[in-house]
């Protein structure tokens, strides 16, 4: 994301506008957590509208034609449309002026383009929001990983960045089984050559090897081991100096499946954490894995929920803030505030604030546990007794 210029009063009312170009994908994930109903987006972007002479009147032979034209529109959001499997983005609100083509207050949807600026005028820029501004237009934040998880005659193709898993591609392809007796050449070893033929070329179209940190390549057996031997001989055959100034980021690893569900336990290997360490997102895991301990453990040191984790903060006794994405994108403004303000709380007492994207396997599980939870630096019991005598009194 590249930051044109701010007018923010961070000092007053926090009121004020910025100017931004998205200039790749994971920008536009970024702006779905930004943008809210009620801000005014100002962009452009193609309508089509009544053909008319140089002089602005409409012309008569071409009544009722329309031409496409490249418009400058600025909106009051009424929503936010994000599609991370097609990597778009769409905000539909009213117009707050007019201009030559389209009258204020008419309704209009229009795409956030990569490359193009836009301004995003807010009547109040919080500290999450302007934290989300500077993380997204500082490239050194935002370390990335590729994954290819796979098994005989599958593989899941994966970018990981520091705010979401975006699965690029998946390949399928029917591998005979071996037969009895069957020498090298047979159909099966024929078929697995050209699997892994297709996962080598696909991997090369969707991952930009000089910008990922490393190249995860996990299965269980030597499927993974077999693709690193692949990629290494066409790159040899191909003279692919890319692949070849690039080849110490591979990582071969044992996953207990060839499916998604054995992303979130590679990350967790000694080895692959030894080369994400330097990243948010491997620093993410880390913590809630021990959340989740710490909860199996069942020894006071963590709770979930708004009203124990709300009660842990008042008393000064929060280690880890964890917290999802989609609350600070409630509608409800004052939910996005009570978080806001209990981030700052927990800051103040010397504790530290995480925010789980929930297009991450560890926010994901974060959500079903209702958002919010919190490890503490020492043990408390009965967070959650107000809540059960309630409960108790109601029966």
């Amino acid at each position: 994301m590249k930051l044109l210029d701010k007018t923010i009063e961070l000092e007053k009312d926090k009121s004020g506008s910025i100017s931004i170009v998205p200039q790749d994908k994971e920008d536009l994930w970024q702006l779905y957590n930004l943008i809210q109903k009620g801000d005014e987006v100002e962009l452009s972007t193609y309508r089509n509208v009544k053909k008319t002479t140089g002089s602005g009147a409409t012309d008569g032979k071409d009544k009722g034609k329309t031409e496409r034209k490249l418009l400058r529109l600025k909106l009051a959001v009424s929503d936010i449309e994000y599609a991370p499997s097609d990597e778009s983005m769409r905000i539909k609100g009213k117009t707050t002026e007019q201009n030559q083509y389209v009258p204020n207050q008419s309704f209009h949807t229009a795409e956030v383009q990569l490359q193009k600026s836009l301004r995003i005028t807010k009547p109040e820029w919080d500290d999450i929001s302007y934290g989300i501004i500077l993380a997204a237009s500082s490239v050194e934040t935002r370390a990335e990983v590729g994954a290819i998880v796979m098994e005989e005659g599958v593989a899941h193709l994966c970018l990981l960045t520091d705010n979401m898993t975006v699965l690029r591609n998946k390949i399928e392809k029917s591998i005979p089984r071996k037969s009895r007796g069957e020498g090298g050449g047979g159909n099966h070893d024929k078929a697995i050559t050209k699997f892994l033929d297709m996962v080598q070329s696909t991997m090369l179209r969707n991952f930009d090897l000089t910008k990922l940190k490393v190249v995860i390549l996990a299965s269980p057996g030597f499927t993974a081991s077999l693709l690193q031997k692949n990629i290494m001989e066409h790159a040899v055959k191909d003279d692919n100096k890319l692949i070849m100034k690039n080849k110490s980021k591979f990582l071969v690893v044992h996953s207990s499946t060839g499916y998604l569900q054995g992303l979130e336990e590679v990350l967790k290997d000694p080895s692959v954490q030894k080369r994400l360490n330097d990243t948010k997102y491997a620093r993410e895991v880390n913590i809630f894995d021990e959340f989740q301990k710490s909860l199996n453990d069942d020894d006071d040191k963590a709770w979930y929920g708004p009203s124990e984790v709300a009660k842990a903060v008042e008393i000064g006794a929060v280690k880890y803030l964890l917290l999802t994405d989609t609350l600070f994108r409630s509608d409800d403004i004052s939910v996005r505030k009570h978080y806001i303000k209990l981030s700052d709380e927990v800051k103040s007492q010397g504790g530290e604030v995480l925010i789980f994207s929930s297009l991450h396997e560890s926010g994901e599980q974060l959500d079903q546990l209702t958002g919010v939870a919190s490890i503490l630096k020492y043990p408390v019991a009965d967070l959650d007794e107000e809540e059960e005598e309630e409960e108790e009194e109601e029966e």
